[in-house]
């Protein structure tokens, strides 16, 4: 196909165009000039242009270089002259063809003042935007979130095989089907249901799917269908049932996982794309998104996948397509993202569709020296990428680099800026090859860094100039070896999830310590992690044995438990960060790890999981939660940007990375370590489940219960040959000035030969069936190529480091240095009396200090009930879960702590219209429960999340909908229906603060002690007994359930899911009252109401003691909204006095007189 150039000053912009631009030159800024053109030539306002990416990252990036070339384009307009050094050859071109033109400097302004407006989004994001806005045009509601669905995809499985093991009549397919459901870390990190059921929900209803033939006969050791295996009628029914058992798999399990989605009101990103490809036939939603947009770029198209395109396709390619200006860019020779679902094929059938095909052809990254040798390495072969349908044209030079200099004196020398390695001679094995690569590239690393070596004349090389890449991050060993022996540091970029580190492991062993610092061997798992930095020898061998030792023998161990303890104190108060930062400080963790190896990577995932969990403890009121949530990521990390581990904030290191991590970036100085193995792996470890076709945009999978050879489908094995050239090609074209390709002979067993047959020499030799003495002549022909600039090494096995290598130096230690001696002064402890307490530490006699803190969490059920319960339930007997009341949900605090997440998520008005028969409003509050059910649903067992859903939806009704209070209680018109509730006129989960102050001339300062004696001057209800006379400093801290406002009056409520009897009957006043009692809740609603009292102050309402009518309690177990006077609410309406009084003590101090006073007050309210 012809291919023209594309001028990003000149060429058309209208109608459809396929940019095809090389590496390195400079797509995403030809991208932004067309954007700046579709603007002003086109005059398409900004918010109806749509600008596709892959990545959240190349987004951010996209929009920013836009917002950039908007505001540079206004000021040249208005100020540059011909030839203006502040600005771009290109934009001044295109300001003097605006200028004539006529074009109003107004356009930039408009633009800039929309660009917020405008859809520059990844492709995922763009179709929930569209879902979003056009459901009531869609063919069904789309009402979701985005979240990660391997919990409901682990249901559906186990739901389907349970059923299947209970129906199986052959013991022979039952034990087929429990070892099919084993995961290993070595062979199978995922079993064949997952597999199956990711490729199912990853492709369109249309997709065909099937099983392989042969589901027995595989040879575990050959990976191959094995027809010579006897075969017996045993084998063929067990084969028929198998297929029969996967067939319905097939059928059922996508549906199931569907519905589960559907009810949980969740999305993921597969499920965006589907929806979006679901639509396409719908032609008012078609026509609604067509509408709104004039001009789209679709950015790293060679990225793209059956799925994508069809819906670019149907959208802005088809005849009844609006858009004045469509562009495609991307680089077939970049495709390398099959394993991500991209598909070359799928691009190279676009080229057709779309018809006009051009190319950039100007390079800006690479110097001259070096792009000439890539130019002769890709024009060697007719068709280097072999039959893949992709080409190479030559590159020209537009970048002003010069090769890397060699200061000698006062001259500099070039280096070769191309240089491939080879042997003549080589007895090295694999492990040899692998060794004396990274000596060799350390050592030519060090040369580099020895401050003789310079970019330019001006400008010395730099370690974060320096990049190494590799296939796989298991190849980093001996090159982190040989960099380490140096003393040169280096960071390796990895892609991998912060979820799969070991660092998450160990965190997650410490979170589950804070949870159950009472289990010996939970907490010797944390402190044998190198958070905690304790040696196993040091541990008590026993604690790991014996799960019911409860006994601590030791003081390490001892001092152990208390510092967990005190973590999980830290927690309830501070956060996890605050509590993890404790053990790490308490533990030296830094100064343990900063002086080993990896020791820094290591501290920095362990900083970017804590931030992690900080951002997601907001979702859970407990540890427990927390550490439940985190053992959910580890089992099923999620494909987010967010979670992908971050660089360490030290630029000055080497970079070393994996080659699909290094695609959109550059460095002056690239090494191609082990570029001599990159090849296909041998077959024996290369086996998958699934296999999928594509033939004409449609596909089909094929599914196999054991793993296979790759291979068992020649075709697709052919593919990931093509994509190791595209891989090889990437990598060559990240250098700027210096690239180094080893290309190497080595042995594989006594004879093998290895190193002439990989992804760069059949690139080299355009064959994919290579002899050596095929590539020696392609090196030979490249040696000799004119223009070339390619220097080719010969090195031996012996070699260590090159001649030039020399200049490198070790630094001198006597010069210009002095003995000195470095110490720090005496260190000493700095004591304060300033903490934060709270009602619970109060109404225990204990403070929470900084010294020591203590875990004061209040609990709905108090440990020694539960105790005393569990001793008198009988064993647990199943009911029917259509007979399940709330009564049913079991108790303790993860059980709270779900109630109380319940009524502070939900929307009260749609509970209202829920409860008034409104289908939309039902089943929104029903996906709202879904989602809130899932974290908790272990603590649905044995009856699971459908059978609690219409228990909590029945709940919410009987709560929120309730006659909580009548009005004669509180002197209101109206009685108290929470559903009437204005969001404006309640605030839930609302935090306060209450400052303790210094006690004035006469006082008493505020301790629990006087706390307790001013208590007793009031009612009965109010009285607690505390001699713990330490002084209070600093602060109280808590949260209110729920704070409300209700016909002027203001109202404090507090969700208690405690279960006080098994029937709303037995929630009498008596039993409340009892409670309210035992757990001092009175002290508790009394500073809520202090709190209260100083809000309404701090936010100018007068007279705020008038304003407040009291507090609520709300045992909701008991409340049904069909009694006229519900059971389970107690209500308090405490003296107003009371609460002045308070709020004076925790201000001023305590002072018996004014405390006499205040409760002779409080005996003549309401006389």
């Amino acid at each position: 196909m012809k291919k023209n150039i594309f001028n990003v000053v000149s060429s058309e912009i209208k109608g459809r165009h396929l940019i095809e631009a090389s590496a390195g030159t400079g797509k995403t800024y030809s991208l932004i000039h067309i954007v700046l053109r579709l603007i002003v030539e086109e005059q398409i306002p900004i918010e109806r242009l749509l600008v596709v990416t892959f990545t959240k990252d190349a987004t951010a990036e996209l929009r920013l270089r836009i917002r950039g070339i908007l505001i540079k384009a206004a000021e040249a307009f208005a100020e540059a002259t011909k030839n203006d050094p502040r600005y771009d050859a290109t934009l001044l071109e295109l300001i003097e063809k605006w200028r004539d033109a006529g074009v109003s400097a107004d356009i930039f302004s408009r633009a800039i003042e929309r660009l917020d407006d405008a859809s520059v989004c990844t492709i995922h994001s763009f179709c929930q935007k569209m879902l979003e806005e056009n459901k009531f045009s869609s063919s069904e509601g789309f009402d979701f979130e985005i979240g990660n669905s391997a919990d409901l995809q682990t249901e559906v499985i186990e739901e389907f095989l349970r059923e299947e093991l209970t129906n199986a009549s052959s013991d022979r397919v039952k034990k087929i089907l429990i070892e099919s459901c084993i995961t290993n870390e070595q062979n199978n990190k995922t079993t064949v249901w997952q597999d199956i059921l990711k490729a199912l929900t990853s492709a369109p209803e249309s997709a065909k799917h099937g099983m392989l033939d042969d589901l027995l006969n595989v040879n575990p050791v050959t990976g191959k269908h094995d027809k010579n295996w006897p075969v017996n009628d045993d084998d063929k029914e067990t084969e028929a049932a198998l297929h029969a058992i996967f067939a319905r798999f097939i059928e059922k399990a996508p549906e199931a996982l569907k519905t589960k989605k559907r009810r949980a009101g969740l999305r993921d990103f597969n499920d965006l794309l589907l929806d979006m490809y679901a639509e396409l036939g719908n032609t008012a939603f078609v026509r609604r998104i067509q509408s709104r947009y004039d001009g789209i770029l679709i950015d790293e198209f060679q990225d793209t996948d059956p799925i994508q395109y069809t819906i670019f396709k149907r959208l802005f390619l088809s005849e009844d397509s609006l858009a004045q200006s469509v562009f495609f860019v991307g680089d077939p020779k970049q495709s390398i993202y099959r394993f991500r679902n991209a598909d070359l094929n799928t691009y190279l059938a676009a080229q057709a569709d779309i018809g006009e095909v051009s190319e950039l052809q100007v390079n800006y990254r690479s110097s001259p020296e070096l792009l000439a040798g890539i130019n002769a390495f890709y024009s060697l072969a007719e068709k280097p990428f072999l039959d893949s349908g992709v080409g190479y044209s030559p590159i020209k030079a537009g970048a002003k680099k010069g090769p890397l200099l060699i200061k000698k004196g006062e001259t500099f020398e070039p280096l070769p800026a191309f240089e491939i390695w080879t042997k003549e001679k080589f007895e090295l094995n694999p492990e040899g090859n692998r060794r004396q690569q990274a000596e060799i590239v350390a050592s030519e690393i060090e040369a580099l860094l020895s401050g003789n070596v310079y970019k330019t004349p001006e400008r010395k090389l730099q370690p974060s100039d320096i990049a190494v890449l590799v296939r796989a991050k298991t190849h980093v060993k001996f090159l982190e070896d040989a960099l380490t022996h140096r003393g040169i540091r280096m960071l390796f970029r990895d892609e991998s999830n912060i979820f799969g580190t070991d660092e998450a492991k160990e965190m997650l062993a410490l979170l589950q310590a804070m949870e159950s610092p009472q289990d010996v061997r939970t907490v010797n798992f944390a402190r044998a992690t190198r958070l905690m930095g304790e040696s196993v020898n040091s541990i008590a061998p026993e604690a790991f044995v014996s799960a019911d030792e409860d006994g601590i023998d030791d003081q390490a161990a001892l001092k152990a438990r208390e510092l967990i303890d005190s973590a999980a104190a830290i927690w309830t108060k501070r956060g996890v960060s605050a509590a993890v930062n404790k053990v790490m400080f308490e533990c030296d963790t830094q100064r343990r790890l900063l002086p080993v190896k990896n020791g820094e990577r290591r501290l920095a995932n362990y900083q970017q999981l804590i931030e992690v969990l900080q951002e997601a403890s907001s979702a859970f009121k407990n540890i427990s939660g927390l550490a439940r949530w985190l053992k959910q990521q580890i089992q099923n990390p999620p494909d987010d940007e967010r979670f992908y581990l971050r660089l360490d904030s030290d630029a000055d290191l080497v970079n070393v990375m994996t080659i699909h991590k290094s695609k959109g970036l550059e460095f002056p100085v690239v090494f191609l370590l082990y570029a001599n193995e990159l090849e296909m792996p041998t077959l024996g470890r290369s086996r998958t489940r699934t296999f999928k076709e594509i033939h004409n945009g449609k596909i089909e999978h094929h599914f196999s219960l054991a793993k296979v050879n790759a291979n068992i489908f020649p075709a697709l094995y052919h593919e990931e040959e093509l994509e190791l050239l595209r891989l090889g090609y990437v990598a060559m074209t990240r250098a700027s000035q210096r690239l180094v390709l080893p290309l190497t002979y080595f042995k594989s067993g006594k004879t093998t030969v290895k190193g002439f047959d990989n992804g760069y020499t059949r690139a080299l030799t355009g064959s994919d069936s290579l002899a050596p003495e095929d590539f020696e002549r392609a090196i030979n022909k490249l040696s000799q190529t004119k223009g070339a600039q390619i220097y080719i090494r010969q090195i031996d096995d012996a070699t260590e480091e090159l001649e030039w290598h020399a200049i490198k130096k070790a630094p001198d230690l006597d010069k210009d240095t002095k003995e000195c001696s470095l110490s720090t002064g005496p260190s000493r402890v700095i004591g304060t009396s300033w903490f934060p307490t709270s009602y619970t530490a109060i109404a225990r006699g204990a403070a929470e200090t900084t010294e020591a803190l203590t875990l004061m969490q209040e609990k709905e059920d108090s440990e020694d009930e539960l105790i005393e319960e569990s001793a008198k339930i009988a064993p647990v007997v199943t009911k029917d879960p259509q007979q399940l009341t709330i009564m049913d949900f079991e108790r303790g605090l993860e059980s709270g702590t779900f109630l109380h997440l319940l009524f502070e998520r939900a929307n009260y008005t749609v509970v209202k219209n829920a409860k008034g028969g409104v289908s939309e409003a039902e089943n929104t509050l029903n996906r709202m429960l879904m989602r809130l059910m899932m974290p908790f649903k272990y603590h649905l067992q044995p009856y699971g999340t459908d059978a609690f859903l219409p228990v909590f939806n029945k709940l919410l009704k009987d709560v929120l909908c309730a006659k909580l209070v009548d009005k004669s209680v509180f002197g209101t018109e109206k009685p108290l229906y929470l559903c009437d509730l204005k969001n404006e006129s309640k605030t839930a989960e609302m935090g306060f603060t209450i400052s303790i102050g210094e006690p004035e001339e006469g006082r008493k300062p505020v301790t629990a002690k006087n706390l307790s004696k001013l208590l007793s001057r009031f009612d009965e209800i109010y009285h607690i007994d505390i001699e713990n006379d330490r002084e209070l400093r600093g602060y109280l801290t808590g949260a209110i359930d729920l704070c409300f406002e209700f016909e002027g009056k203001y109202f404090v409520l507090d969700w208690k899911g405690t279960k006080l009897g098994e029937t709303p009957e037995e929630f009498t006043q008596e039993r409340m009252v009892s409670e309210i009692k035992r757990h001092h809740y009175s002290l508790q609603y009394l500073i809520y109401l202090v709190a209260l009292r100083r809000h309404l102050a701090a936010n100018g309402i007068n007279n705020p003691d008038e304003k407040i009518a009291g507090a609520i309690y709300a045992f909701i177990r008991g409340i049904r909204a069909d009694d006229d006077k519900p059971y389970g609410v107690f209500v308090a309406t405490p003296p107003k006095a009371l609460v002045a009084c308070l709020d004076e003590f925790f201000t001023k101090g305590y002072h018996t007189g004014a405390v006499e006073a205040w409760a002779a007050a409080a005996r003549t309210e309401g006389i």
